[in-house]
């Protein structure tokens, strides 16, 4: 791709995110005295009243009860766009062991705080004043100059060992407790420090730290004013066993987590290729990316090997595309043929299997166990946490792919405990709060139909105008989870949800970019818009240039079939368990 001239990239980002990123993440950078103007009062920059060293006196114990305490409190200096910024860094653990650690600029801290998300499983904590760990925040000046206190969490055990899985008070601070204790700490720490509460507060996550986000929406309405959720695997139950279970087996040569793969990199890239040739771009722009994939109904069987082809290489044998076939539609019930899953991975998603669905390693290499490759991984790390209390544990080969009866005899039982599917948001929309959602059409770890399910429960829950008011959801083409693919995966999510928060601005048009992995130079940019719209290009000018797009209507308007697992999409009351958080 071509790099758009400084003049035309000037004019688009002028046009859809300029205004926004001023209003929200503005601020005139090397002066630190200077107020932004995010707000409809300005927000000065505040500089402590204390030591950063006093902040380790700091009590902690009526956040996390008796046995928390403050590990260290020290100024330590990171590089955040290439400048260094000076950080008071507190550590401590919140009983029983959330460890957690909360940066506070010392010098360009605006007023804001920012809880950030743990993917996975957790178990590993996040440096906070790394940039990277601020995702979504593309160009955002605010993120790029410290002007957040942030504060991340390993969100109550360390590593992946079998033994906190099963640790009901562990479980606990995995499902809800720890990121919320961490932000009430980190807020009494802002309070110690700077001597006054911070203006705003935000929490942005993805995969994990999207149900994270989420969860909070559902459980804590008041801790935040703005949230980004990316990706979120929300469904936590149904994810986590019966989404990447079916992968594995629909994947095997045996059809049980005990066989070898049977589509591998190279095919995975093949399919990707015949997909993208059928149902990728649009007129006048050779971008291969599908603006929705379920417009797409390509059939896996048109590049399947002639019975007499000498060579396989650049077709799929039968038995690669009957697993083509299983990941793309999903389990059905025996009795009734009904989904059993509310999402799949989609059409144009294919390379990106690549380590999740399917190995790393191509068709002409040793063969390889399914066992190895990432849903295999994911769903046995997360058998306590889903099934502690069902009658028996299942496994990866005893989950009802094919029985609806799974979801209320052992999906039900921590389903109020691990899901934030709960649609009802009233309370957190009555407190202020605005939500911005968000997911790649291409990821290949949480199908965004899941996603789309879920914002449709929030509009059925709560009227669409209701819902309109505070939420926004955005899906973009051809990106993965979380970020990366062919899309255009670099987007500043942080200035629309402080803009819309503290502006009043509600986000339409967001634009996203493509970068050279070397230069890191803006090769070609677009924008996204609120679902269902999709970006359109006008037919005139270079479509590698954000400007000559514009809001199209929506491509895809059937309902989404029905499926088992709907009823986890109703409200429901939360479950709590062990420690109760304040």
């Amino acid at each position: 791709m071509r790099a758009l001239d400084s003049g035309r990239l000037l004019a688009v980002l002028a046009a859809c995110i300029v205004t926004v990123v001023v209003a929200a993440c503005g601020g005139s950078g090397s002066d630190a005295t200077s107020s932004d103007s995010t707000s409809k009062t300005p927000l000065a920059v505040v500089k402590p009243v204390v030591d950063c060293s006093k902040l380790a006196s700091t009590d902690i114990t009526d956040i996390g009860g008796a046995g928390s305490t403050i590990s260290s409190a020290t100024v330590t200096a990171a590089t955040v766009n290439g400048a260094s910024v000076n950080f008071c860094t507190v550590k401590g653990t919140l009983a029983p062991s959330n460890t957690f650690e909360v940066a506070l600029p010392v010098d360009s801290w605006t007023q804001r705080f920012a809880e950030l998300g743990c993917g996975g499983l957790c178990g590993n904590l996040s440096d906070p004043t790394k940039q990277s760990s601020f995702s979504f925040s593309y160009t955002c000046p605010l993120v790029q100059q410290g002007g957040f206190v942030t504060a991340a969490t390993d969100m109550g055990h360390s590593g992946q060992d079998a033994t906190w899985s099963s640790d009901p008070q562990k479980q606990a601070d995995f499902a809800y407790r720890g990121q919320h204790i961490t932000t009430l700490a980190a807020k009494k720490l802002i309070k110690a420090y700077y001597g006054q509460e911070q203006k705003y507060s935000y929490f942005v996550g993805c995969s994990d730290g999207g149900r994270e986000a989420l969860m909070a929406a559902q459980r804590y309405p008041s801790d935040y004013n703005g949230i980004v959720a990316g990706a979120p695997a929300a469904h936590f139950q149904i994810q986590n066993s019966l989404y990447h279970g079916w992968n594995v087996e629909s994947n095997s040569t045996t059809g049980t987590s005990a066989g070898k793969a049977v589509l591998y990199a190279d095919k995975a890239q093949v399919l990707h290729k015949a997909v993208v040739a059928a149902c990728g771009g649009q007129a006048g722009v050779a971008d291969g990316l599908i603006a929705d994939p379920r417009t797409c109904h390509f059939d896996p069987a048109t590049i399947q090997c002639a019975a007499s082809a000498s060579s396989t290489s650049n077709c799929l044998t039968a038995a690669e595309v009957d697993t083509a076939k299983k990941l793309y539609s999903g389990p059905t019930d025996a009795a009734t043929g009904m989904l059993m899953l509310g999402g799949s991975p989609l059409y144009g998603s294919e390379a990106n299997w690549i380590g999740v669905e399917v190995p790393t390693s191509n068709s002409t290499d040793a063969p390889v166990p399914v066992s190895s490759i990432f849903s295999y991984m994911i769903v046995t790390g997360a058998y306590n946490l889903i099934f502690t209390g069902s009658p028996t544990m299942p496994n990866i080969d005893t989950f009802g792919y094919h029985d609806a009866s799974f979801y209320p005899n052992y999906l039900q039982t921590n389903h109020a405990l691990n899901d934030a599917t709960s649609p009802d948001l009233s309370a957190f929309k009555n407190a202020g709060g605005k939500l911005i959602l968000w997911h790649g059409w291409a990821d290949q770890q949480i199908s965004p139909l899941f996603t789309i399910r879920y914002y449709q429960a929030v509009k059925d829950t709560m009227g669409e105008a209701s819902a309109n008011e505070f939420s926004r959801l955005y899906l973009v083409p051809g990106v993965g989870h979380c970020g990366g693919g062919e899309g255009f995966p670099n987007i500043d999510l942080v200035s629309q949800i402080t803009g819309w928060v503290e502006q009043s601005a509600a986000p339409n048009a967001v634009m996203t970019y493509q970068t050279d992995a070397t230069t890191n130079k803006v090769t070609a940019s677009r924008p996204v818009y609120p679902y269902p719209a999709v970006a359109k290009f006008s037919g005139n000018g270079d479509w590698h240039d954000g400007a000559n797009w514009s809001q199209g209507a929506p491509l895809y308007n059937d309902p989404a079939p029905a499926w088992a697992g709907s009823a986890f999409y109703t409200t429901y009351s939360p479950k709590t368990q062990g420690v109760a958080a304040p």
